[in-house]
Formats: structure tokens, sequence, C-alpha cells
């Protein structure tokens, strides 16, 4: 019992130590996506993301990603429209917060990585796997990773002829130590 005690102790600080795991603060961010509404593609950005970056590339057992932003910060550049994604047909962001994206696995996929990630829109959470790259130059890094959603695996907005079902997620953070 005391050696397993011992083991568990030792394995707890080896991952634990900040040459297993890195922490990275974020700097600067852009969370953007793409949809077509009546074959025009329309883009739009989020703001305020909040983050937890734990990101090591060599021991990705011991890393995690983890971001928000709130669907009331959404941009679009038409303002009428903005207010419309905001209510209840689409984000219903006076009930709900937050869009969260969690891993739940990180994992090289080629010469990037990927992971299983946990996302969370309007309550409902789905499994996506998020391809991403990892660019470090000593104390500064950047994630980028780009993704495909079904608006509707969400309950965001209802049928429509005119606006597509899918989207593309673009995630570009530059972060430091």
């Amino acid at each position: 019992m005391k050696k397993t005690t011992v083991i568990s102790i030792l394995l707890t600080f080896l991952f634990h130590c900040p040459a297993f795991s890195q922490t990275w603060q974020t700097e600067t961010y852009n969370v953007s996506f793409t949809i077509k509404n009546a074959g025009i593609s329309v883009n739009g950005k989020f703001t305020g993301l909040k983050s937890t970056l734990i990101f090591n590339p060599t021991n990705l057992a011991a890393s995690s990603l983890k971001a928000s932003v709130e669907p009331a910060t959404i941009k679009t550049g038409i303002d009428m429209r903005d207010n419309d994604l905001q209510g209840e047909k689409y984000f219903n962001s006076d009930k709900y917060k937050v869009i969260e994206v969690a891993s739940t696995k990180l994992y090289h996929k080629g010469t990037q990585y990927a992971g299983m990630f946990n996302v969370t829109i309007k309550g409902v959470t789905k499994q996506v796997e998020i391809p991403f790259e990892f660019k470090q130059s000593g104390n500064e890094a950047e994630f980028t990773g780009s993704f495909p959603l079904n608006r509707r695996d969400f309950g965001v907005g209802g049928r429509t002829l005119t606006m597509s079902d899918n989207l593309t997620v673009n995630i570009h953070i530059k972060a430091k130590k």
C-alpha cells in the first residue's frame, strides 16, 4: 500500500511540474465564423474570450484547452442581425450566457495536433474533433484552428431554405507563458 502511495505522489508531481505542463495566458485572439445565408457568406465574430490553456506538445496527456465566449458579444457588421442572433430563435443569450469549448483528449494528427472537445451551445453539448496548429517561439505561442459545426445540432435557428445548416468556426490565439 505504501509503494502505491509513493508512486501516486511521484506521478502527480511529475505530471504537474512545469516541465510537463505549460500554462499559457491569452494575449490576443480572434474567434470568428462563416456561414452562408441566401448564398452569400456571412462573417461574424465573438469577443470576451476567457481561456485556460495548459499545453505542452511533448506531454499531451497532461495538457488541456478550455475557452468560452458570450453569445451576447456576437458581431456581424449589421446591428439588426446581431440583435436577432442574440434572440431566442438563435443563441438566446439572455438564458444561455456562454458558449464553451473544452478538450477531453489531445493528440497528434499528422504534422499538427487535434483533440476531442466538448462544445456546448444553448445547453447542448456535442463532441467535436478540432484540429489545430501550435507554434511556439520562446515564451510566446500561437494556437490556430478551424472546424465545422452544424448549427441545428445545437438548436441554433430553425429550418430554413436560405441559411446553411453548416458553418465554419475559426480560432486564433496568441499567448505567453
